[in-house]
């Protein structure tokens, strides 16, 4: 089975927008992950982890973590939910997907 990288726009000044893109990108996951895909969302596993350990929730502290996973993966799924088109993080991951040769896929909300 391939292994899908989920990337969605995660950081933002506003905790509201935070909170609104990890339920976003938690929902959509779920969906791909009850049709039988393996996902592996750094959104979905970081925000959680960040509910149980002080820690920057910023692209410099997660960007290994993130290219660690990505490097793993066979095909990336770009979430275009409100401000994937200018997120640091994300537009970093789609470049490296593409220096990978890694099929990208985008995905309307």
């Amino acid at each position: 089975m391939k292994i899908i990288y989920f990337a969605s726009p995660y950081s933002d000044k506003n905790p509201d927008v935070v909170n609104e893109r990890y339920n976003k990108t938690c929902n959509k996951v779920a969906e791909l992950v009850s049709q039988g895909h393996i996902v592996m969302s750094p959104i979905v596993y970081g925000h959680t982890l960040l509910q149980y350990k002080e820690m920057p929730g910023d692209w410099q502290f997660w960007k290994n973590f993130c290219e660690s996973f990505l490097y793993k993966s066979d095909e990336m799924f770009v979430y275009k939910i409100e401000g994937w088109d200018k997120s640091t993080g994300l537009l970093a991951e789609v470049e490296l997907a593409k220096s990978l040769n890694i099929k990208i896929t985008y995905l309307k909300e």
